[in-house]
């Protein structure tokens, strides 16, 4: 099964709409497949995680609906631009 697929269907039965996956990428040495998790906001899309899925199709890891709500909650830390 397509990763990305996967992924969306586990989303929408886990975690619930506004969640939804990104761009795969696949890592050769693990051959293991990486998804981001992305989440609508205001602003726009914000990456919460990552869901590892192997060649077959099979979640080996997805950050629970806690995490990737504790992780919305999280103050975002500013940015101080450099002085000349």
């Amino acid at each position: 099964m397509d990763p990305v697929t996967r992924v969306r269907d586990y989303l929408l039965a886990h975690i619930g709409h506004m969640a939804y996956p990104g761009k795969a990428s696949f890592d050769p040495s693990t051959e293991r497949w990486f998804v981001p998790v992305c989440f609508r906001a205001k602003g726009g899309e914000i990456v919460l995680g990552d869901v590892e899925v192997d060649g077959q199709g099979h979640i080996l890891f997805a950050p629970s609906r806690e995490q990737l709500l504790a992780r919305l909650t999280e103050p975002v830390p500013s940015v101080t631009p450099p002085t000349s």
